[in-house]
């Protein structure tokens, strides 16, 4: 009998008691996308798709025995960022992945510098996002602002998706790392549409809205099968593509797990 390997990816992200986002949503897509998924955990939210109702930040040296526990033992071929909540956090997280980098682990860093909660509820501290542009965000692959965090990246704010190819320009000439820019958030539109650049290369990428559904979790559904067509060797904007195309299906074959309908994290098996 064959045994084959799977590519590795980890996940630095909070916990979400409600199951549809973070580190939960993270793993689920992993194994959709035929990855194998460790996790370092940065918070234990409690949560639903209605609500934060509180937040523990895990402390800074214990997130770093987690990192260490996986990275030491794993050919890790992806990391992805999500909520990250403080500076200490960040801060630690920065220096790690630094660290490993210099002794010659090679791995892709995809940052999804998440923010605001679906609900609405702060997931990063006012404190940390001075860190969080001036270090990490400078050392990874790929950062995936919506539109609201483009905001706080970039200091203007946008209306329209005519704009949204400027816009990503700009971010990029700030931090001089590859952008995705997410416009799930524009109002009035008839198609989710993300913008994509390099540097050198510009992409888009559109999918109808599936009226009648907000769901909960897009965003760490979206980088997080971005960062496992990475680790599966795809090029960013194959990887992109393939990301858009299964968080389309997985709203697409959205179901019902108690109030309101979630997103269906193995939509190819449905």
């Amino acid at each position: 009998m064959t045994i084959r390997n799977k590519p590795v990816v980890l996940t630095v992200a909070g916990s979400d008691s409600g199951g549809g986002a973070g580190i939960q949503a993270d793993l689920k897509t992993f194994t959709a996308l035929d990855v194998f998924g460790t996790s370092a955990i940065t918070c234990l939210t409690s949560q639903n798709p209605s609500v934060v109702t509180g937040i523990l930040e895990v402390d800074s040296d214990f997130l770093e025995k987690q990192i260490r526990a996986v990275m030491d033992y794993f050919p890790v071929k992806t990391v992805k960022t999500g909520m990250l909540f403080s500076a200490a956090i960040i801060d630690k997280t920065f220096s790690l992945l630094s660290e490993y980098k210099k002794k010659g682990k090679s791995f892709s860093l995809v940052v999804d510098p998440v923010m605001v909660a679906t609900s609405g509820a702060k997931l990063l501290q006012d404190s940390a996002i001075e860190i969080l542009l001036r270090k990490l965000i400078p050392i990874s692959d790929l950062i995936t602002p919506n539109l609201d965090e483009a905001e706080i990246l970039s200091g203007k704010k946008i209306e329209t998706a005519s704009e949204m190819d400027a816009l990503v320009r700009e971010i990029f000439e700030i931090y001089r790392v590859p952008v995705l820019l997410k416009g799930g958030h524009l109002k009035n539109e008839t198609i989710a549409l993300d913008v994509f650049f390099d540097g050198k290369n510009s992409a888009t990428f559109r999918k109808p809205f599936v009226e009648g559904f907000y769901p909960h979790g897009t965003g760490c559904t979206y980088s997080s099968a971005i960062a496992a067509h990475i680790a599966r060797n795809f090029g960013l904007t194959d990887s992109i593509f393939k990301a858009k195309e299964y968080l389309h299906a997985a709203i697409e074959h959205a179901y019902y797990a108690g109030k309101d309908k979630t997103l269906d994290h193995t939509p190819y098996a449905s």
